[in-house]
């Protein structure tokens, strides 16, 4: 979720245990794939000799609305922890959960609105993915080719309303019962017990439908009805005997089935919210499935949920809905071009300097280098927000040039921007990713040196080649994202 929610990511920043430690986050995620890594490696060694650990390909699978930045993280994270770049592949996870759905037999979904698996992915049929997590819920819409591939006909999009959200209102409704100064003492001086009683409900959470009638019971640490007493001055069972939507019976909390049922409201209906206006988009208002994937969806809660919001609609849930993601990455492995063309989610484009042109552009922009007028800041478009882009295109190849004779890098700001066609790289919806650098070491030609930057957007993360015009001659070009 750190990784979603940070707008800038550098390589040193740091996460926070739940016991206050600080770590660099590039050692937790270096460290947890390193493990899973020579995990696997002395597993396949303890049942063959006949793999190599240079014959594996590695695919790390992401929420597809994850930024370039978190993207480039992992990726540096998992060259880090062992894993050569040439041999890793980034899997988008909604999408790895369509390749999996795509090819389940019948038997192997839970569908609504009576159509068949093999009915809904037919050619030509158009679907929702629906991949609700833990953190994220990540949601992309898709088309069967008539080769049965995969198009995406509309951008990933989502937010951050997974299964979390039923926790933290969960913790909202402890944090009514005892008051902020209670639970803080709580979290603070007893972080295992509050664990325990978090664990304690991720395990009765799972019971929750929409059918209930009884009441869910959970065991409150005895440490927290103490600190209760210590600051409110009554103890805590007695504090809430008139409370109809819960009642106390030795060291149990038992919750009326409406009150657990509402730990889900707010998340179902940010979802459902979401959703209303994807299918009120051109391009996905005549889509009739809803194909829904990840733990969270597994829910029962969320299922209603949805299939009420969406009578008019097929939900498919694929058994074992948890794992799509990773059997589909599996098949994604072997045929990353299955899915094409894809959505940009933005436009993108460099900062560069233009000739100035007089009454359009604002004189605070000009700048003079070697007796020309140049304005700075301009948007140097590649793609733009929606377009179609096939894997491996390079799309809309640019000409630089280094700005001065002994220049041996030229360094490219890259921007983002929610605007189609922006101008100018500090315009509202503009943001700033990182650099392209290009290597231009070889000074000969001076100011006249020309190289040619193409992109490549239509992977599960942008790719770069830099050729010398002149020449034809290859030079080095990578991304460098992080703070």
């Amino acid at each position: 979720m750190q990784l979603y929610d940070k707008k800038e990511i550098s390589r040193d920043f740091m996460l926070e245990g739940e016991n206050g430690c600080l770590m660099p986050a590039m050692r937790v995620f270096t460290e947890s794939i390193k493990f899973l890594r020579t995990h696997l490696e002395e597993h396949i060694r303890s049942k063959t000799d006949g793999i190599k650990p240079q014959e594996i390909d590695w695919v790390l699978t992401v929420p597809a609305i994850w930024s370039d930045p978190a993207k480039q993280f992992m990726r540096e994270a998992a060259n880090n922890g062992g894993i050569p770049n040439s041999r890793l592949i980034l899997a988008l996870e909604p999408e790895a959960a369509s390749i999996y759905c795509k090819n389940l037999p019948v038997d192997r979904t839970i569908s609504s609105g009576g159509r068949s698996t093999l009915d809904a992915f037919a050619a030509g049929t158009k679907y929702l993915i629906l991949d609700a997590g833990g953190g994220t819920i990540d949601i992309t819409v898709q088309e069967i080719k008539p080769d049965g591939n995969i198009k995406q006909i509309y951008m990933a999009n989502g937010g951050d309303w997974g299964g979390v959200k039923v926790d933290q209102a969960f913790d909202e409704f402890m944090l009514d019962i005892v008051g902020m100064e209670t639970m803080d003492k709580f979290r603070n001086e007893d972080k295992a017990e509050y664990l325990s009683l978090c664990r304690e409900f991720e395990v009765k959470k799972r019971g929750i439908r929409p059918d209930s009638t009884a009441k869910i019971t959970l065991r409150i640490p005895l440490i927290l009805s103490e600190k209760f007493q210590e600051v409110k001055g009554v103890s805590l069972k007695d504090s809430f005997k008139s409370n109809k939507s819960m009642s106390w019976v030795g060291d149990k909390l038992r919750v009326d089935p409406d009150t657990a049922k509402d730990f889900y409201s707010e998340t179902c209906r940010q979802i459902t919210h979401h959703l209303n206006g994807i299918f009120q988009e051109p391009a996905v208002v005549d889509t009739e499935i809803i194909l829904m994937v990840g733990g969270f969806s597994e829910s029962q809660m969320l299922q209603e949920a949805i299939k009420s919001a969406y009578q008019n609609k097929t939900v498919i849930i694929p058994e074992e809905a948890g794992l799509a993601v990773l059997k589909g990455a599996v098949q994604f492995g072997f045929n990353p071009k299955v899915i094409n063309p894809r959505i940009s989610r933005f436009t993108y484009g460099i900062s560069t300097n233009k000739r100035f042109r007089p009454h359009t552009d604002p004189e605070d922009k000009k700048q003079i280098v070697n007796d020309i007028m140049y304005c700075r800041d301009r948007f140097g478009k590649h793609v733009e927000r929606g377009q179609p882009i096939e894997v491996g295109e390079v799309t809309d190849q640019r000409t630089y040039n280094p700005l001065k004779g002994d220049q041996r890098r030229i360094r490219l700001p890259i921007y983002a921007s929610l605007s189609v066609d922006p101008e100018y790289i500090d315009e509202t919806e503009c943001s700033y990713l990182g650099d392209l650098e290009v290597d231009v070491s070889d000074i000969r030609g001076g100011c006249e040196r020309e190289v040619v930057v193409g992109m490549r957007f239509g992977g599960t993360d942008i790719a770069v080649e830099a050729v010398v015009k002149s020449t034809g001659e290859k030079v080095d070009a990578r991304f460098n994202f992080l703070r």
